[in-house]
């Protein structure tokens, strides 16, 4: 299983009075990251790839371009709607300097839906685990569509388990 490791600067912004990152402040990391990771380029926005500290050819897996496939926003054809998210907070993630690295992997690829797993180390572990299911919509229609050859393709390699949440049942 490969996954993908997308490094993230913590904003003075996203600490909170305990002097960690915000939980809902969490979700904007792990949204930056799935960005980084899975949307391509939108043509003539050369700032779209620099997104989470974009792609390092040094380090194939840090947002690896094979993986940059989905293009959406108005005129792309496709959207893409959060249909679920869950996290487990497992530690405070405190502000530093340096990047975080948020890695991402895929646990179910369905017809029109992807899960995207993540998670965020801490000092001493994972300090956040989270699931995200998106569904792809035909931006015309504003329906469901199915997932491409060359997407399913492209993500193939990324498919592992599931996040294992600590209290689920």
């Amino acid at each position: 299983m490969a996954r993908l490791t997308i490094p993230l600067r913590i904003r003075w912004s996203d600490i909170d009075g305990y002097q960690h990152v915000n939980n809902a402040k969490i979700f904007t990391l792990l949204e930056e990251a799935r960005i980084a990771a899975f949307w391509a380029s939108v043509p003539g926005d050369a700032q779209f790839d620099a997104v989470g500290g974009g792609v390092d050819p040094a380090h194939p897996h840090h947002g690896a371009p094979g993986t940059k496939i989905l293009a959406t926003g108005p005129g792309s054809g496709t959207n893409t709607y959060i249909a679920r998210q869950e996290i487990e907070y497992l530690a405070p993630l405190p502000y530093t300097l340096r990047p975080v690295e948020v890695q991402l992997w895929i646990s179910h690829l369905g017809g029109a839906s992807i899960d995207v797993c993540y998670e965020i180390a801490g000092s001493d572990g994972p300090a956040v685990r989270a699931m995200t299911t998106l569904v792809l919509i035909d931006e015309e229609t504003e329906r469901p569509r199915r997932m491409t050859d060359a997407e399913r393709a492209a993500w193939e390699p990324y498919v592992d388990d599931p996040v294992p949440f600590r209290r689920r049942r």
